[in-house]
């Protein structure tokens, strides 16, 4: 019987730990056409107002072949479809994203699609096999990725232990 009781607080504990900030960190994303490797996105908290915000900023691209080939350290492609043309890395493209626990997601946010300029709405969270769903969408329509979490250690010394504090998105739509 008090194993049965564990049991069941752990399990209530673990429902209960998807809490705002807990997907906040390095992701792969992988390209929708070639299933390879289209860029790193470091997900990070900020604050507007006393709102706790969920944004995402490029900081690495991947070439046609899945190579690492740019970082913060040396961006050189343009985003020609967003305004301003900005740097690829280094761009923001989600912002504004809030946690909602009752339903275990952030929601309420925009995500660009760098390549076309557009932006849509976003719902963000997490599945059963700890990999990051990131959904956009107009209305009921729209795409969903898998992003795969990374572990710093295994990226170049530029993307490990990136401080986030100071950051806030750019918004350019």
């Amino acid at each position: 019987m008090k194993t049965i009781f564990l049991s069941i607080i752990s399990l209530f504990l673990c429902v209960g730990s998807g809490i705002a900030g807990s997907v906040a960190g390095l992701y792969q994303t992988i390209d929708d056409g070639t299933n390879l490797p289209k860029s790193i996105v470091m997900l990070y908290e900020y604050k507007d107002g006393s709102d706790d915000l969920l944004g995402g900023r490029i900081v690495a691209l991947y070439d046609e072949a899945g190579n690492l080939s740019e970082t913060v350290k040396n961006p050189t492609k343009l985003a020609t479809k967003v305004k301003g043309s900005p740097k690829y890395v280094g761009l923001d493209i989600i912002w504004d994203m809030k946690w909602d626990k009752d339903d275990g997601q952030y929601q309420d946010g925009k995500i660009m699609d760098p390549k076309k300029g557009s932006v849509y709405s976003s719902v963000i969270w997490k599945d059963h096999n700890d990999k990051l769903r990131v959904r956009g969408k107009i209305g009921p329509f729209g795409r969903t990725q898998t992003w795969n979490v990374l572990n710093g250690s295994d990226l170049p010394a530029e993307l490990q232990n990136i401080d986030t504090t100071n950051w806030k998105p750019i918004i350019r739509d």
